[in-house]
């Protein structure tokens, strides 16, 4: 008597042994529905916008929207600081009339909002234009991942502390006065400042770094292009005019590119650029340089500048090698809704 069909029969595996990781998405969110078309082969970072549905147009008009979003941003909070510190006496107008603008707690935290405010518009163009869910902006495994940022936290925040260190003895000329003014910046610095750095990687490394690698095929091509695109445009948005900040900021777009790229996600590039700017920052606040850390005019750099362009390229490729060690996933499939 033969049983019910089936029985004794082996099983067909769930899928063969090298075939493309499908996107998993968040744990206890629902798979995306697997009608249309799909991408067969899993795609690196700069390719990930790289899907049927992807169109040439989409690309550039994320990266004009979100040029857009930081100008508007920036303009508009700027002008309310501004005039929240004429009211408070922090400047005057005379000041303004010539040019002269001083950073203070209220500025610093207009332009922390201005760029968080901006990385929310790359969310939703990553979500709605690419038609991507939020999770593969955080990496492309479909999730941010926590037990990555923790081993590389490991790795990078004692480097940036030896590496603020050293910063801080070269100006120990200048004394540590921590007047209110100071409190203020400390206050706003720890609170919004790693917001603000983890804002810029989701704008120019998770969503124009794809928006440009789109443009053309293959994971190199696509690479390049992307890199290219993204630090220049990082450099540009810091509106510096001297050669060596230029140089640092091209350095810096660069090496944050090729570690999204190799890690797979945003969170380690995150994890540095909060490291370096909350740890510099709190120097600067305690030893009232702020307005001059933000001197970005012609001269304000130097030879100087190799120094930090040599410890962020270091500890990109130290955290490349560590994740390659780790087997961090660097490529994945496409969820079928992009």
């Amino acid at each position: 008597m033969s049983g019910p069909p089936g029985l004794g029969r082996p099983v067909p595996p769930a899928g063969r042994a090298g075939a493309p990781t499908p996107y998993p998405g968040p744990p206890g969110e629902p798979v995306p529905p697997t009608g249309g078309p799909t991408t067969a082969a899993p795609l690196t970072h700069s390719e990930f916008y790289r899907t049927p549905r992807n169109r040439w147009w989409k690309g550039f008009l994320s990266i004009l929207a979100l040029g857009a979003a930081i100008m508007l941003f920036s303009i508009v909070l700027a002008f309310a600081a501004t005039a929240i510190d004429v009211l408070l006496g922090s400047t005057t107008m005379e000041e303004l009339g010539s040019g002269q603008i001083t950073m203070t707690p209220v500025l610093l935290l207009a332009t922390n909002l201005s760029l968080i405010a901006s990385a929310a518009v790359a969310v939703l163009l990553h979500r709605y234009l690419h038609r991507q869910p939020v999770g593969t902006l955080h990496s492309v495994v479909g999730r941010f991942r926590w037990d990555w940022l923790g081993r590389a936290s490991v790795v990078v925040v004692p480097l940036f502390v030896a590496y603020v260190a050293v910063v801080a003895l070269v100006e120990a000329q200048r004394p540590v006065v921590l007047d209110a003014t100071a409190w203020a910046f400390l206050a706003i610095v720890l609170l919004t400042t790693p917001l603000q750095a983890a804002s810029e990687e989701y704008m120019f490394r998770g969503v124009i770094q794809r928006a440009a690698g789109s443009w053309v095929p293959g994971a190199v091509p696509s690479l390049v292009l992307g890199t290219l695109v993204s630090a220049v445009l990082f450099s540009l948005a810091h509106f510096a005019t001297d050669v060596w900040l230029i140089a640092y900021y091209l350095v810096f777009g660069i090496a944050m590119s090729l570690l999204t790229q190799f890690t797979g996600g945003l969170e380690a590039a995150s994890l540095v650029h909060a490291a370096n700017n909350v740890l510099l920052f709190i120097v600067s606040a305690s030893t009232g340089m702020m307005s001059e850390g933000f001197d970005r005019s012609a001269g304000a750099g130097g030879p100087v500048m190799l120094f930090p362009m040599l410890v962020v390229a270091a500890v990109a490729a130290v955290l490349i090698v560590l994740g390659r060690r780790r087997g961090l996933q660097h490529r994945a499939v496409p969820p079928a809704t992009a």
